[in-house]
């Protein structure tokens, strides 16, 4: 992993706690299914983010992300989910899938922009 990367790695992680803190007041986001009996919207499209990105389909993924955005805390965690668990792919991982560290970071920012998140201290 090289300088830039790594950078952009750490970078991805920070926003990911800033958002945590600020919306859920908690250091760390992961996407909870909201009910036990039926699957929710909300919970069909996570299912369906996480079978494309293990079929390295990773920009698919991301195009269906954003083709469902919501304006709700829900989205916000699975949106931060999304990213934080493509940042936590490895780099050869992300090249596999056609997609890079930068589009990560670059996706991530974006969507937040559009759900109203303040991260305009992040951006590049």
């Amino acid at each position: 992993m090289g300088f830039q990367d790594d950078w952009v790695l750490r970078q991805i992680e920070i926003i990911a706690r800033y958002v945590a803190n600020l919306i859920f007041h908690k250091n760390r986001i992961t996407y909870t299914f909201e009910t036990t009996d039926m699957l929710s919207e909300m919970d069909q499209l996570h299912l369906v983010l996480d079978r494309l990105v293990q079929e390295n389909r990773v920009g698919e993924a991301e195009d269906l992300l954003f083709e469902n955005i919501r304006m709700t805390d829900k989205y916000i965690e699975l949106a931060t989910d999304f990213y934080s668990r493509l940042n936590g792919m490895t780099d050869a991982e992300l090249e596999t899938a056609d997609f890079s560290r930068d589009e990560v970071y670059d996706g991530y920012i974006d969507i937040l922009t559009k759900l109203g998140v303040p991260v305009e201290q992040f951006t590049k």
